[in-house]
């Protein structure tokens, strides 16, 4: 740590009315205040856990006030550690320089209202699904020849196609809210992953419209169509394996 950082520290403990070590007077912390020890520029790294606030400054895991890639410091992290393998007693041996005391009597924001209803996880099952079946029943009707398996086939790709937009709506205001946007590796590649599904479950649909025999002719466009779908599945299997990343990540 430089002197000036270092310096600048101090002055900032100082002015909260804690020392160094997190003994003596604790201080108040509203979640706005809470915000500014995030880490950068020199600033001290605070989070909170259960309403008491942790100094976590040298911990090597909170580096630039980000941990693991995913959550950033000056926030009131409850509900992301009940996630976490690890139980909150991993802060025991940070100092608690202050407890997180309400705002004030000023109403949730609509946008607080609507993330507290959790619309992503609520979303984000139903292209999953659609993503992983649409293939199941390609399959089957090449393997019976039974119509209603393709049908069956090109409404679920249908369904999939209505309810992606709103899966990734979903999930970019879940990441500007719950992680303030923070374009890191994880949501990095869902985003990429995300933009994939649509544009694959749009080219089979709209192939699937203009060609309802795709899969009768059995030629080889057919097998070109039914691995596409396939790739459907695959890519819906890193999107929920990256999501289980950044629920559970430590």
């Amino acid at each position: 740590m430089t002197p000036f950082i270092y310096a600048t520290r101090i002055w900032l403990l100082v002015i909260s009315g804690v020392d160094e070590t997190g003994e003596g007077e604790n201080k108040n912390f509203t979640e706005s205040e809470l915000e500014k020890y995030d880490g950068k520029n020199g600033k001290p790294i605070y989070i909170s856990l259960d309403g008491k606030v942790h100094d976590v400054s040298d911990s090597s895991l909170w580096a630039d006030g980000r941990h693991m890639g995913l959550h950033s410091a000056g926030a009131e992290l409850s509900e992301s550690i009940a996630n976490a393998p690890h139980s909150g007693e991993v802060l025991s041996r940070f100092p608690i320089v202050g407890v997180l005391i309400e705002e004030g009597p000023a109403s949730k924001t609509l946008t607080q209202r609507v993330a507290a209803l959790y619309p992503h996880p609520i979303v984000v099952h139903f292209p999953i699904a659609f993503s992983t079946t649409v293939s199941l029943f390609s399959v089957l009707y090449l393997l019976t020849g039974e119509a209603s398996f393709d049908m069956a086939s090109y409404y679920i790709l249908t369904l999939g196609l209505l309810v992606s937009p709103f899966c990734g709506l979903t999930g970019a205001f879940s990441w500007k809210v719950n992680y303030r946007g923070v374009r890191s590796d994880a949501f990095s590649r869902k985003i990429r992953f995300t933009l994939a599904l649509l544009a694959i479950t749009l080219v089979c649909f709209i192939w699937r419209t203009l060609d309802p025999t795709v899969l009768l002719a059995k030629t080889g466009m057919t097998f070109v169509y039914l691995s596409l779908q396939v790739s459907l599945a695959l890519i819906a299997a890193v999107l929920g394996h990256t999501g289980g990343k950044i629920v559970f990540s430590k």
